[in-house]
Protein backbone atom coordinates (compact mmCIF):
# COMPACT_ATOMS: atom_id res chain seq x y z
CA UNK A 1 0.00 0.00 0.00
CA UNK A 2 1.28 3.70 -0.92
CA UNK A 3 1.88 6.26 1.49
CA UNK A 4 -0.90 9.08 1.01
CA UNK A 5 1.25 11.70 2.41
CA UNK A 6 3.67 13.78 0.13
CA UNK A 7 7.38 12.31 2.28
CA UNK A 8 11.07 12.53 1.65
CA UNK A 9 13.98 10.12 1.99
CA UNK A 10 16.74 11.57 2.85
CA UNK A 11 19.59 8.51 1.59
CA UNK A 12 22.97 8.98 3.28
CA UNK A 13 25.43 7.90 0.59
CA UNK A 14 28.52 10.59 1.26
CA UNK A 15 30.55 7.77 3.32
CA UNK A 16 33.98 6.32 1.96
CA UNK A 17 32.70 2.97 1.90
CA UNK A 18 36.80 1.59 2.20
CA UNK A 19 35.95 -1.23 3.32
CA UNK A 20 34.29 -2.54 -0.70
CA UNK A 21 35.88 0.01 -2.34
CA UNK A 22 39.43 2.29 -2.63
CA UNK A 23 38.62 5.81 -2.45
CA UNK A 24 39.41 6.58 -6.20
CA UNK A 25 36.81 3.84 -7.50
CA UNK A 26 33.06 3.65 -7.83
CA UNK A 27 31.25 3.61 -4.53
CA UNK A 28 28.82 0.18 -3.50
CA UNK A 29 25.96 1.87 -4.32
CA UNK A 30 26.30 2.05 -8.10
CA UNK A 31 27.65 -1.41 -8.54
CA UNK A 32 25.02 -3.45 -10.99
CA UNK A 33 23.25 -5.99 -8.87
CA UNK A 34 21.11 -6.81 -11.77
CA UNK A 35 19.95 -4.66 -14.98
CA UNK A 36 20.04 -1.65 -12.16
CA UNK A 37 22.52 -0.01 -9.49
CA UNK A 38 22.04 -0.95 -6.14
CA UNK A 39 20.81 3.06 -5.60
CA UNK A 40 18.25 2.60 -8.47
CA UNK A 41 16.82 -0.33 -6.82
CA UNK A 42 16.92 1.35 -3.51
CA UNK A 43 15.30 4.69 -5.10
CA UNK A 44 12.49 2.50 -6.63
CA UNK A 45 11.61 0.40 -3.63
CA UNK A 46 10.65 3.68 -2.24
CA UNK A 47 8.79 5.18 -5.20
CA UNK A 48 7.05 2.01 -4.99
CA UNK A 49 5.58 2.80 -1.74
CA UNK A 50 4.83 6.33 -3.04
CA UNK A 51 7.89 8.29 -2.37
CA UNK A 52 9.11 10.13 -5.10
CA UNK A 53 11.35 13.06 -2.87
CA UNK A 54 14.55 12.22 -2.17
CA UNK A 55 17.59 14.24 -0.41
CA UNK A 56 21.59 12.69 -1.03
CA UNK A 57 23.82 14.88 1.13
CA UNK A 58 26.93 13.90 -0.51
CA UNK A 59 30.60 13.28 0.78
CA UNK A 60 33.23 10.94 -0.21
CA UNK A 61 32.90 10.07 -4.47
CA UNK A 62 30.10 12.74 -5.01
CA UNK A 63 31.67 13.19 -8.64
CA UNK A 64 30.71 9.51 -9.54
CA UNK A 65 27.35 10.32 -7.81
CA UNK A 66 26.64 13.67 -9.74
CA UNK A 67 28.01 12.24 -12.92
CA UNK A 68 25.59 8.94 -12.66
CA UNK A 69 22.30 10.72 -12.17
CA UNK A 70 23.16 13.26 -14.48
CA UNK A 71 22.98 10.45 -17.09
CA UNK A 72 19.39 8.75 -15.76
CA UNK A 73 16.91 10.53 -17.32
CA UNK A 74 14.30 7.70 -15.70
CA UNK A 75 13.93 5.60 -13.07
CA UNK A 76 11.20 3.11 -13.08
CA UNK A 77 9.45 5.06 -15.72
CA UNK A 78 9.75 8.20 -14.01
CA UNK A 79 11.40 11.39 -14.86
CA UNK A 80 14.32 12.17 -12.77
CA UNK A 81 15.02 16.18 -11.94
CA UNK A 82 18.02 17.19 -9.89
CA UNK A 83 17.70 19.77 -7.49
CA UNK A 84 20.78 22.31 -6.79
CA UNK A 85 18.85 24.44 -3.89
CA UNK A 86 16.05 24.45 -1.59
CA UNK A 87 13.67 25.05 -4.68
CA UNK A 88 10.16 24.89 -3.56
CA UNK A 89 8.26 24.38 -6.66
CA UNK A 90 8.79 20.68 -7.44
CA UNK A 91 6.76 18.40 -9.59
CA UNK A 92 5.37 15.92 -7.41
CA UNK A 93 5.05 13.01 -10.25
CA UNK A 94 8.84 13.34 -10.97
CA UNK A 95 11.18 11.67 -9.04
CA UNK A 96 12.96 15.02 -6.97
CA UNK A 97 16.78 14.43 -6.29
CA UNK A 98 17.99 17.34 -3.85
CA UNK A 99 21.96 17.14 -4.20
CA UNK A 100 24.49 19.22 -2.09
CA UNK A 101 27.68 18.79 -0.51
CA UNK A 102 27.60 17.42 3.30
CA UNK A 103 31.08 17.27 3.51
CA UNK A 104 33.29 14.56 3.77
CA UNK A 105 34.02 14.72 7.56
CA UNK A 106 30.32 15.27 8.79
CA UNK A 107 28.44 12.68 10.70
CA UNK A 108 25.87 10.92 9.36
CA UNK A 109 23.61 13.03 11.87
CA UNK A 110 25.18 15.96 10.65
CA UNK A 111 23.85 15.53 7.09
CA UNK A 112 20.33 14.18 8.16
CA UNK A 113 20.30 18.00 9.49
CA UNK A 114 21.93 19.99 6.60
CA UNK A 115 19.60 18.01 5.04
CA UNK A 116 16.14 19.34 6.44
CA UNK A 117 16.53 22.38 4.68
CA UNK A 118 15.47 20.95 1.44
CA UNK A 119 12.47 18.84 3.30
CA UNK A 120 9.56 20.63 2.74
CA UNK A 121 7.25 18.22 5.09
CA UNK A 122 7.36 17.43 8.99
CA UNK A 123 7.91 13.61 8.89
CA UNK A 124 10.75 12.35 6.46
CA UNK A 125 12.31 8.62 5.99
CA UNK A 126 16.03 7.84 6.52
CA UNK A 127 17.99 5.12 5.36
CA UNK A 128 21.80 3.98 4.62
CA UNK A 129 21.84 3.81 0.86
CA UNK A 130 24.26 0.24 1.54
CA UNK A 131 20.87 -2.20 1.95
CA UNK A 132 17.38 -2.59 0.47
CA UNK A 133 14.21 -4.27 2.49
CA UNK A 134 10.68 -4.91 1.34
CA UNK A 135 9.38 -2.77 4.16
CA UNK A 136 5.81 -1.14 4.04
CA UNK A 137 6.49 2.87 4.85
CA UNK A 138 2.89 3.00 5.27
CA UNK A 139 3.13 0.88 8.64
CA UNK A 140 5.71 3.05 9.84
CA UNK A 141 2.72 6.31 9.93
CA UNK A 142 0.31 4.17 11.47
CA UNK A 143 2.64 3.27 14.28
CA UNK A 144 3.52 6.85 14.05
CA UNK A 145 0.03 8.12 15.05
CA UNK A 146 -0.62 5.69 17.36
CA UNK A 147 2.57 5.97 19.39
CA UNK A 148 3.76 9.78 18.36
CA UNK A 149 7.79 7.92 18.58
CA UNK A 150 10.46 8.04 15.76
CA UNK A 151 10.88 4.83 14.49
CA UNK A 152 13.43 2.01 13.61
CA UNK A 153 13.49 -0.94 11.77
CA UNK A 154 15.10 -4.24 13.29
CA UNK A 155 15.20 -7.63 12.15
CA UNK A 156 16.24 -10.83 13.76
CA UNK A 157 19.22 -12.59 11.94
CA UNK A 158 21.30 -15.71 11.51
CA UNK A 159 24.68 -15.17 13.00
CA UNK A 160 27.38 -15.97 10.18
CA UNK A 161 29.32 -18.34 12.72
CA UNK A 162 28.85 -21.64 14.73
CA UNK A 163 28.55 -20.83 18.31
CA UNK A 164 28.90 -23.16 21.00
CA UNK A 165 27.00 -23.52 23.99
CA UNK A 166 28.59 -23.75 27.25
CA UNK A 167 27.26 -23.31 31.25
CA UNK A 168 30.20 -22.99 34.04
CA UNK A 169 32.44 -23.94 31.25
CA UNK A 170 30.61 -27.36 30.41
CA UNK A 171 30.09 -27.33 26.63
CA UNK A 172 26.22 -28.53 25.47
CA UNK A 173 25.85 -28.43 21.99
CA UNK A 174 27.36 -26.62 18.74
CA UNK A 175 24.50 -24.46 16.46
CA UNK A 176 25.66 -23.79 13.04
CA UNK A 177 24.71 -20.18 12.39
CA UNK A 178 21.92 -19.45 14.75
CA UNK A 179 19.38 -16.95 15.34
CA UNK A 180 21.28 -14.21 17.08
CA UNK A 181 19.24 -13.47 20.30
CA UNK A 182 18.71 -9.62 19.69
CA UNK A 183 17.45 -8.06 16.77
CA UNK A 184 20.19 -6.09 14.62
CA UNK A 185 19.20 -2.27 12.91
CA UNK A 186 18.86 -2.51 9.53
CA UNK A 187 19.19 1.05 9.23
CA UNK A 188 15.08 2.36 8.35
CA UNK A 189 13.67 5.46 10.45
CA UNK A 190 10.96 7.46 10.37
CA UNK A 191 11.47 10.91 12.26
CA UNK A 192 9.36 13.87 12.55
CA UNK A 193 11.56 17.81 12.30
CA UNK A 194 9.94 18.29 16.07
CA UNK A 195 11.32 14.66 17.59
CA UNK A 196 15.03 14.82 15.76
CA UNK A 197 15.43 18.44 16.89
CA UNK A 198 14.84 17.85 20.04
CA UNK A 199 17.37 14.86 20.55
CA UNK A 200 19.74 16.66 18.15
CA UNK A 201 23.35 17.48 19.26
CA UNK A 202 26.68 18.56 17.34
CA UNK A 203 28.33 16.06 19.07
CA UNK A 204 26.30 13.25 19.09
CA UNK A 205 26.11 10.11 16.53
CA UNK A 206 23.41 8.67 15.01
CA UNK A 207 23.85 5.00 15.77
CA UNK A 208 25.40 6.02 19.60
CA UNK A 209 23.96 9.07 21.87
CA UNK A 210 21.64 10.28 19.02
CA UNK A 211 19.47 7.01 19.50
CA UNK A 212 20.44 5.95 23.31
CA UNK A 213 19.16 9.41 23.85
CA UNK A 214 15.66 8.71 21.92
CA UNK A 215 15.25 5.14 24.22
CA UNK A 216 16.30 7.03 27.28
CA UNK A 217 13.40 9.46 27.22
CA UNK A 218 10.83 6.95 25.46
CA UNK A 219 10.57 8.28 21.89
CA UNK A 220 11.75 5.48 19.61
CA UNK A 221 9.50 2.74 18.65
CA UNK A 222 11.24 -1.03 17.17
CA UNK A 223 9.45 -2.22 14.20
CA UNK A 224 10.51 -5.78 13.60
CA UNK A 225 10.98 -6.64 9.73
CA UNK A 226 10.01 -10.18 9.08
CA UNK A 227 10.54 -9.89 5.05
CA UNK A 228 13.68 -9.64 3.06
CA UNK A 229 16.94 -7.43 3.97
CA UNK A 230 20.38 -7.51 2.23
CA UNK A 231 23.09 -4.87 2.90
CA UNK A 232 26.71 -4.34 0.65
CA UNK A 233 29.71 -3.86 3.15
CA UNK A 234 32.31 -5.83 1.44
CA UNK A 235 32.97 -7.41 -1.93
CA UNK A 236 31.58 -11.12 -0.91
CA UNK A 237 28.20 -9.32 0.20
CA UNK A 238 27.76 -8.60 -3.56
CA UNK A 239 28.63 -12.21 -4.52
CA UNK A 240 26.10 -13.35 -1.57
CA UNK A 241 23.25 -10.70 -3.16
CA UNK A 242 23.53 -11.84 -6.51
CA UNK A 243 23.24 -15.41 -5.71
CA UNK A 244 20.92 -15.52 -2.59
CA UNK A 245 18.29 -12.91 -3.88
CA UNK A 246 18.17 -12.99 -7.79
CA UNK A 247 14.52 -13.38 -7.74
CA UNK A 248 14.14 -10.17 -5.52
CA UNK A 249 16.42 -8.13 -7.47
CA UNK A 250 14.74 -9.14 -10.89
CA UNK A 251 11.08 -8.04 -9.41
CA UNK A 252 12.68 -4.58 -8.62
Amino acid sequence: MKLQENFYAIILIGGMGSRFSKINQPPKQLIKLNKRSLLENLIISFVKNGINNFVFPLGYKKKYFIDFLERKKKIFKKKVVLHRSTNKEINVNNINIFLFDAGIRSSKLLRIKQSLRYINEENFFVTYGDGIANIELNKYLKIFKKKNKAIIASKYINSQYGHFKTIRGKLLKFEEKPILKNPINIGYYFFTKEIFKKFYKDNYELENQFINKMIKDDKLFIFTHKGFFFNIDRKIDLINIKKNYKKILLKL
